[in-house]
């Protein structure tokens, strides 16, 4: 047969023979036609080693009916050769292509566990779908001296909650591969096995941050209320990357003793990167006192101590710490002003911070200038009038800054002003003012752009300007 169509619920599968022909696609619609209540229909060419270009004809209707009748369409199980045939024939952002697991039995899926982009989503479709047969291969891949099929069939059976396989996954933290550690480490925990905690603390200090880290997580799984203090004296450590991984273990656990000793951590750690790291840590605490803590950083001396504070303030949502923060915004210190303007940016939906940026505008630093520009955008109140003026500012990133905002606050009203961008004597506010067009996309913005073309002599300009024809 050409082709072999299956019906289960309301999906239909659709499975190709290598000798397809065009002709055979309206057959198939008759045959759709004759089934109510189809949501989805699968074109599976997992049979399909080639087609040739004239069959993309017969795709190309099966999709129009599908669009046409309010049905899914998906091409699923194309190898390689195929996808580069619908790249050439610009048809790639035409279908929705994917992979559909269930058109393969068990040993033909494990090819599928070395393409990177696949592994996880086979294993999460194995454990979502686990039987006896799925089982056995687990079986058969966790003897497996690949340590990508390893990795992959511990992480899937740790999914499945299969825990047959206890022994087998204890037993592979005595390999050689930090990958498959890892995936040890991380199972063991989802299976809530307190007997190989003492072994998993030993990881703690692996040479492989992504098996120290897993380590951090699966004790925090493991936790009692002993192991806060057992991580408070790696502490003490003079390698940093260990105490990291104690600081980040101990996040993890999250209790009233872990806070408290984060919190004294903070106030005696010398290194920057840690101190940084700590506030963020701290963030993941749900204390009254935190956003206090946090803004206490936002004038320490440390840029990244600075930076962390600012994200931070903004990841517990800290509007109670605004009017404390917009005292900054002028501060003698740009960097420390800079911050806080990020933050207000972020935090602030008021015409009290609106006000206040405007005001302190003009004596301010280039950069604290450049972050209240864009804070303006993203507070969101019209402050339109003030930011045409910006767009006179002699600074380049000033320029193109005000213009992205405006776009924030009334993009429906901006294709003048976009287009006046484009005359500007910077590439970089004539690439954002590109961008801006690409977004408001009237009817003649291709003609805009096609003229502008002509007179641009900037090579990232222009490319941007080529990628957005090809959009419209």
């Amino acid at each position: 047969m050409l082709y072999d169509l299956k019906i289960t619920g309301d999906e239909v599968k659709i499975y190709l023979s290598s000798e397809i022909n065009v002709t055979i696609f309206k057959e198939i619609i008759e045959k759709l036609k004759n089934h109510e209540n189809i949501k989805v229909v699968k074109l599976d060419l997992s049979r399909v080693e080639y087609i040739q270009s004239k069959v993309l004809a017969g795709f190309i209707q099966l999709n129009k009916y599908c669009v046409e009748n309010g049905i899914e369409f998906f091409i699923v199980n194309a190898n390689e050769t195929i996808l580069q045939l619908f790249e050439l024939t610009n048809l790639s952002s035409v279908f929705k292509v994917d992979v559909d697991f269930s058109s393969y039995n068990p040993e033909e899926l494990i090819s599928f566990f070395e393409d990177v982009e696949l592994a996880d989503k086979l294993s999460d479709y194995i454990s979502e779908n686990y039987n006896d047969e799925f089982k056995t291969l687990m079986k058969k891949l966790i003897k497996s001296d690949d340590p990508i099929l390893k990795e992959y069939a511990i992480l899937t059976v740790g999914k499945a909650g299969d825990l047959d396989f206890l022994d087998e996954v204890r037993s592979a933290l005595n390999d050689d591969v930090g990958n498959v550690i890892k995936a040890a480490i991380t199972v063991l925990g989802w299976f809530q096995d307190f007997e190989s905690k003492e072994k998993i603390y030993e990881f703690l200090e692996s040479e492989f941050i992504d098996v120290a880290e897993s380590a951090a997580a699966t004790i925090a799984l493991l936790s009692d209320e002993n192991d806060a203090d057992r991580l408070k004296e790696l502490l003490n450590s003079q390698d940093e990357r260990l105490r990291k991984i104690a600081i980040q273990a101990l996040t993890l656990i999250n209790d009233d003793k872990s806070y408290e000793i984060l919190k004294e951590e903070l106030e005696k750690e010398n290194n920057d990167y840690l101190l940084a790291y700590i506030l963020k840590m701290l963030s993941f605490f749900r204390k009254e006192e935190v956003s206090d803590i946090i803004f206490k950083y936002l004038s320490h001396p440390s840029n990244i101590v600075r930076e962390t504070a600012a994200s931070s303030l903004v990841r517990i949502n800290a509007v109670d710490k605004v009017d404390d923060i917009l005292k900054l915004v002028n501060d003698s210190d740009s960097m420390v002003a800079y911050f806080a303007v990020k933050a207000i940016g972020e935090l602030c939906k008021s015409e009290n911070c609106v006000e206040t940026l405007i005001s302190v505008y003009h004596t301010v630093p280039e950069n604290v200038k450049l972050a209240i520009v864009e804070a303006l955008g993203k507070i969101g109140i019209d402050v339109s009038d003030f930011l045409y003026q910006c767009l006179s500012e002699k600074n380049e990133d000033l320029r193109k800054e005000a213009l992205n905002s405006l776009f924030l606050l009334q993009a429906d009203n901006l294709r003048d002003i976009a287009e006046e961008c484009l005359k500007d004597k910077s590439w970089l506010v004539r690439y954002k003012a590109v961008e801006v067009l690409s977004q408001i996309r009237d009817n003649d913005i291709e003609t805009v752009l096609r003229l502008h073309l002509e007179n641009e002599d900037n090579k990232f300009v222009k490319e941007k300007i080529y990628q957005v024809l090809g959009e419209l």
